[in-house]
């Protein structure tokens, strides 16, 4: 996984890669201002505390809502340039592989809405840990662990495999591309690095995912 990892992160100086960072940064700054100001309208909505603590706690709150709910919605951020990115990955690390399998700008619209839809529902359940400080953080991270591996997976696995087959290998292996998906979700918030982690998840998970393929491959 670490050297997964270190992989991913020496592809940022491709030329292709850093083509498409200053366009990742924009958009995803814009994201996290726009997180935040819903964050904030719902902790002044349901959460209604008075006096200077209130305010305090409620400026926490939002700050953590919008932290750890960005990284799942940054996944729909990704799906635009994925293709560009998992091209770069093959093109430098897999030049003989194929991708038989294209996914189609609907296809990948759909996924995206329908896994945001239930980042948005899960995390807000979530919630409920802001008054558990302590635990919101192993929440968050579980949580988006588990969709950000299953979704970065998909989208070099759909590429390369038939979707029931794809499925079933994630299944096989959910164990380490959940993991995966918790290490995507911490970069996703450290300040800075955050605003290109969807690169750096699906380059790391390009790499994630043929280290399993190869790995099927030798014991076949």
């Amino acid at each position: 996984m670490l050297h997964a990892l270190s992989l991913a992160f020496g592809q940022l100086s491709d030329p292709r890669i850093l083509k498409l960072i200053g366009f990742c940064l924009g958009i995803t700054l814009g994201l996290f201002v726009g997180l935040y100001f819903l964050a904030d309208y719902l902790v002044s909505t349901y959460l209604s505390l008075d006096g200077w603590w209130g305010t305090l706690l409620s400026g926490a709150g939002t700050f953590l809502i919008a932290w750890f709910t960005f990284p799942m919605f940054a996944v729909a951020l990704a799906a635009l340039f994925s293709d560009q990115v998992i091209d770069a990955v093959m093109a430098r690390h897999y030049p003989g592989r194929q991708m038989p399998h294209s996914v189609s700008i609907p296809e990948m619209i759909v996924d995206g809405l329908k896994m945001a839809l239930i980042a948005l529902i899960g995390n807000v359940l979530a919630l409920v840990f802001l008054l558990l400080p302590f635990l919101y953080p192993l929440v968050a991270y579980g949580l988006n662990g588990y969709l950000l591996g299953r979704e970065y997976y998909e989208m070099p696995a759909f590429r390369r495999l038939p979707r029931p087959e794809a499925k079933a290998l994630f299944e096989r292996h959910r164990g380490r591309f959940v993991l995966a998906g918790v290490v995507i979700a911490f970069l996703s918030t450290i300040p800075f690095l955050n605003l290109i982690a969807p690169i750096i998840g699906i380059a790391f998970m390009v790499h994630m995912f043929e280290s399993v393929v190869n790995l099927g491959s030798r014991r076949g």
